[in-house]
């Protein structure tokens, strides 16, 4: 632990550094506690399975999809680990689990960049600034002190912030060809969700089977108008309820039936039945499950047989409810339309729209009927829009608000000059100075690291109630809420109550040298995202890779929560999501801090650097290993990510801005703001010319056959095929205006990155394939109820059972069965000691049926 003295402005902050002392203080514990858990892992990691590698073996997984567990370059999944290549995510998890990685090797390569751009340049001329900082200060903006020093960062601002415009817009055109090659993959395309979208806010007159065509044109083939489920929704729910708890029931009895033979001895013949009195029930009544209702005072009455006339009653309320000519589609609802083929379906989704009061998205493409979120498809407009201006509003509040307990742990990084100036803190001064190190420099990112991992659940659950059609529009809204959450409180709010709480004294002091203090001591809160950036990166990533709540919680549900075989199977096959709303804001934000700090503290972009390539070992294990993609947002969620970098470039001018501006260097300052200026305008441009393009994916590559009508009035050549291409494209991204040759070679430009990128993804996709079942049409009760509500369709949960050598379990399902509920032992049993066991491999499990690609 180095003391040192510093006598210029952040004085606060010398007496015992918070640079070198809180750097080792915050590396020194996490390092230590990443090889303890990355240890932990390589020892435990084979025997369980279930939660390290379940994308190895677990029923869950298509075999085909199925990561293997060696190579034929190495026999350990550690060789397996490093010679699988990324796109085997593609090929066997998602595009979105693909592009995440992709996304983290993107931001992992501009934090490179500008490591060899700014260290060269910027470390030398701070460290020669004429300031008087000293340590790690020494290589930041605190040491400058001399205008001239200025020219270095102007000009590595220009160079660096450029290239991430040029990165973005390279990848963004990159992301366009990708999607098309992965979307309009033919096995892929002929599905029915590739070719169905979900139109909002339609009129009575559209849901009516007799005027699809008058509303949906020729092409449209099917529909499926969402009616009005009341409270079939609830009833559903609590039939489902009444079954599991019969279940529960019924494996309660047989256990306990088991152990009372067990204990009084009884024996069991050859036949599987206890050696009673033929025509006795096995169980007697009075060893029967007993409840009273109301309790203490109520009648005794058996569960087990009112469960079963409950279940029964519901079926039957449910049938009549179905049957009731009410359930019909409500005057704004929402329609489901199948057309013949995915190019017909594009087209509809981009030309076909009904006129709504407010302008809202109302047409959704490639709709999975399990993302659909059924209570908010026929919610009326106005409904839809005072739901989202609430979230929206909470949102807000809860993200300013939230700055309070976020600012108090930005300000604990300064907690040696708050002991200095606080009467009541002046006891941190008594702290040993390893303590110390540890409270200003890993406390404060750890709690916030912690506070803010609870957020996105939150905004995710709001999200669903603000009226989105889908889980997936849902994620993406959370996503953008996320992100700017992360931006507000991760960064602006923890560095101005980090520099602010030092310098607020001096400042009610002597505010016209305002100014002066933010520019020397702003710079200084780098520190904290020094040590952030340690604790992300090595202990937060080493726990992603060890997962042990996970572990835990399975072991724990395995061990005393769950009872039945249903139950032990549901938790077997569980898999871990990939929570793209939370992933993306974070590393997005990472890189926004990244970009800020870059001509500030340089030094901020080799931590971030290290620590996100450390995160990409980890995430990479996780997706080939672990994850399974829940939410298709099919590459949308990369999309957004791009689109938000650029907040990043837009801070990061404004604080040198403010920074030059205290310098009082005015050609400087000027510069910069011409720089704002032009990426502002860059992004405007980049946003509105390749909105059709995103958009609209797959009509370039649909077009070619109507490239030919154009060729008369653009005066090209029918023959020429790559000119009326480059024409079509030019229209569609608004670039005829332009003066000629200006639109053919933008075009050119433009065409030739998605292309490449296109055709690269059609190689890898070439090289997968598809399982009979996936290439197989639906057939036709499976297409009726596609896009139905579960509430109208689905049956009455098949009951699971174990069985026992008692015969209790085939008396229960014979008597289930006399209710009318299908009941099975198959798969299951319950052993002389009481125990139950399953049978694990799933195609033997008498509920579980391979998932229907729809």
């Amino acid at each position: 632990m180095v003391t040192i003295t510093d006598s210029g402005h952040g004085g606060h902050r010398s007496s015992s550094s918070t640079s070198g002392a809180a750097i080792l203080a915050a590396f020194i514990p996490t390092f230590v506690t990443a090889v303890i858990y990355i240890a932990i892992f390589a020892a435990i990691r084979d025997r369980y399975r279930k939660i390290y590698a379940p994308r190895t073996f677990l029923g869950s997984i298509p075999e085909k999809d199925r990561t293997p567990e060696h190579t034929t370059e190495s026999k350990s999944w550690v060789g397996g680990y490093r010679n699988l290549p990324d796109h085997f995510v593609l090929q066997h998890n998602s595009l979105d689990a693909w592009l995440f990685l992709r996304f983290l090797k993107f931001i992992i390569g501009i934090c490179l960049l500008g490591c060899i751009l700014t260290f060269p340049i910027l470390l030398p001329a701070n460290i020669t600034g004429g300031g008087t900082a000293t340590q790690l200060d020494r290589l930041s903006f605190s040491n400058i002190d001399s205008r001239n020093v200025l020219w270095a960062h102007v000009l590595v601002a220009w160079v660096f912030f450029s290239a991430i415009i040029l990165l973005i817009a390279r990848e963004r055109l990159r992301l366009i060809g990708i999607r098309q090659a992965y979307l309009l993959d033919t096995k892929r395309s002929a599905r029915l969700s590739s070719r169905t979208v979900l139109f909002l806010n339609a009129p009575p007159e559209a849901c009516q089977s007799e005027n699809l065509e008058q509303y949906f044109g020729s092409e449209a083939e099917r529909s499926w108008p969402v009616r009005d489920a009341g409270d079939l929704e609830d009833l559903v729910a609590r039939r489902s309820g009444t079954a599991f708890a019969l279940e529960n029931a019924e494996v309660d009895l047989i256990k306990h039936a088991v152990k009372r033979h067990k204990k009084e001895g009884r024996l069991i013949n050859g036949n599987g039945a206890a050696n009673l009195e033929d025509g006795q029930p096995l169980v007697p009544n009075g060893e029967r499950p007993k409840q009273r209702k109301p309790p203490v005072v109520g009648s005794k009455f058996d569960p087990i047989d009112r469960a079963r006339k409950m279940i029964g009653e519901l079926a039957e309320k449910i049938d009549s409810h179905r049957a009731s000519p009410s359930r019909n589609v409500p005057e704004h609802s929402a329609i489901f339309v199948a057309f013949s083929d995915q190019s017909a379906a594009h087209r509809a989704y981009q030309q076909i729209t009904f006129p709504t009061p407010m302008p809202m998205e109302d047409r959704f493409l490639s709709i999975q009927p399990k993302e659909v979120l059924w209570h908010n498809l026929a919610m009326p407009l106005s409904k839809r829009l005072s739901k989202a201006s609430t979230a929206l509003a909470f949102v807000i509040a809860f993200t300013i608000f939230f700055s309070i307990p976020v600012g108090i742990i930005g300000t604990i990084s300064n907690a040696k000059y708050l002991a200095e100036n606080v009467k009541w803190l002046r006891w941190l001064d008594d702290l040993p100075p390893v303590l110390l190190g540890l409270l200003t420099g890993l406390v404060p990112p750890y709690l916030t690291s912690w506070f803010v991992s609870y957020v996105p659940k939150l905004f995710r659950h709001v999200a669903k109630l603000s009226g989105e059609p889908t889980t997936t529009q849902a994620e993406l809204k959370t996503q953008a809420w996320y992100f700017v959450f992360q931006v507000f409180q991760v960064f602006l709010v923890t560095t101005f109550s980090s520099g602010a709480a030092a310098v607020f004294a001096k400042i009610a002091e002597d505010p016209q040298d305002a100014p002066k203090l933010l520019a020397s001591s702003l710079p200084k809160a780098s520190n904290f995202y020094l040590t952030y950036f340690i604790l992300q990166g090595t202990s937060s990533a080493a726990d992603t890779v060890l997962n042990y709540s996970d572990l835990f919680e399975w072991l724990f549900n395995e061990k005393f929560m769950d009872k039945t075989p249903r139950q032990h199977y549901s938790t077997f096959s569980k898999m871990k999501g990939t929570p793209w709303a939370s992933w993306y804001p974070k590393f997005t934000n990472f890189l926004v801090i990244s970009i800020v700090y870059a001509c500030v503290a340089p030094l901020v972009l080799g931590f971030a650097t290290a620590g996100l390539f450390i995160y990409y070992l980890a995430y990479r294990y996780q997706l080939l290993f672990v994850c399974q993609t829940k939410v298709d947002t099919q590459g949308e969620a990369y999309k957004r990510a791009l689109q938000q970098m650029p907040t990043g470039l837009y801070l990061a001018e404004l604080c040198l801005i403010g920074l030059f501006g205290a310098k009082k260097a005015a050609i400087q300052t000027t510069l910069m703001v011409v720089l704002l200026i032009l990426t502002a305008v860059t992004n405007l441009v980049l946003d509105r010319t390749l909105r059709p393009l995103e958009l609209y994916l797959g009509v370039d590559v649909w077009q070619a056959q109507e490239v030919p009508l154009l060729a008369r009035e653009d005066n090209i050549s029918i023959s020429d095929a790559a000119a009326l291409h480059a024409s079509s494209h030019a229209r569609r991204l608004g670039l005829k205006k332009l003066p000629h040759p200006a639109p053919r070679v933008l075009s050119d430009f433009f065409d030739g990155i998605i292309s490449s990128a296109r055709m690269q993804v059609e190689g890898w996709l070439d090289e997968t394939t598809f399982d009979d079942d996936e290439s197989a049409p639906l057939k036709e009760e499976d297409i009726e109820k596609a896009y139905l509500s579960p509430a109208f369709t689905s049956k009455t949960p098949k009951l699971w059972i174990p069985r026992d050598k008692l015969g209790v379990s085939k008396e229960e399902t014979q008597q289930n069965a006399d209710a009318g509920l299908v009941t099975t032992d198959e798969a299951a049993e319950i052993d002389e000691e009481g125990k139950l066991h399953w049978d694990h491999r799933f195609e033997n499990v008498p509920i579980w049926s391979k998932a229907k690609v729809i």
